[in-house]
């Protein structure tokens, strides 16, 4: 498949982006609007840019007036939850944490500081994610094994910890191979969500 078929347009602002990277959405019979990332629920489909932001404005405008951005660009009165905003973020977090444990599950999660540097200096990581709350000193370790690498930061210490079961998660690295894209695009679409 072309890339430019899996390019699609926001409805809202108009930005062709690739489909990957937007969130999809579908309009129930009754005028409901609700997210539709498994493309399992029946409905007209389409695009939003990914943000929290632009999720937000749409609620609140939808809140001020009949004449919503949506209303118009679909031609017919949108129901827009008000909670729509954080439930997406709450969709996109478990799925950002759900490919932490998948990457656990397949052997390409490394836990553990001297583990990950053993692998950093093999060349055989990815990427590393550092907990939101880790501390300066262990932070500046990290930096100074894996300066050429990408550090993502979402997740606190207990929250990494209960996900994977582990006490005291503060340092995670993906391995090269298989898993490291799925996890990248789901700690991405969850950062780029909170952010955009």
């Amino acid at each position: 498949m072309s890339q430019e078929l899996e390019n699609r347009k926001c409805v809202i602002t108009g930005s062709v982006q690739n489909k990957e990277d937007l969130l999809r959405f579908v309009l129930l019979k009754d005028g409901t609007l609700l997210p539709d990332f498994d493309k399992k629920l029946p409905g007209r489909g389409f695009y939003f840019s990914n943000s929290k932001q632009l999720l937000e404005d749409l609620v609140n405008k939808n809140k001020e007036s009949s004449k919503s951005p949506l209303n118009k660009v679909l031609h017919t009165k949108v129901l827009i939850p008000d909670d729509l905003p954080n439930m997406i973020e709450r969709i996109l977090e478990k799925k950002a944490l759900n490919s932490l444990n998948l990457a656990r599950k397949s052997g390409t999660l490394i836990l553990g500081f001297e583990k990950i540097k053993e692998a950093v200096l093999k060349k055989r990581v990815a990427f590393i994610i550092m907990a939101l709350d880790a501390g300066a000193d262990g932070k500046s370790k990290i930096e100074k094994i894996a300066e050429n690498l990408q550090k993502i930061e979402l997740f606190t210490t207990d929250v990494m910890s209960t996900v994977l079961n582990r006490d005291n998660t503060v340092y995670l690295a993906i391995i090269k191979g298989k898993t490291e894209k799925m996890v990248y695009q789901a700690l991405n679409k969850y950062a780029t969500y909170l952010k955009a």
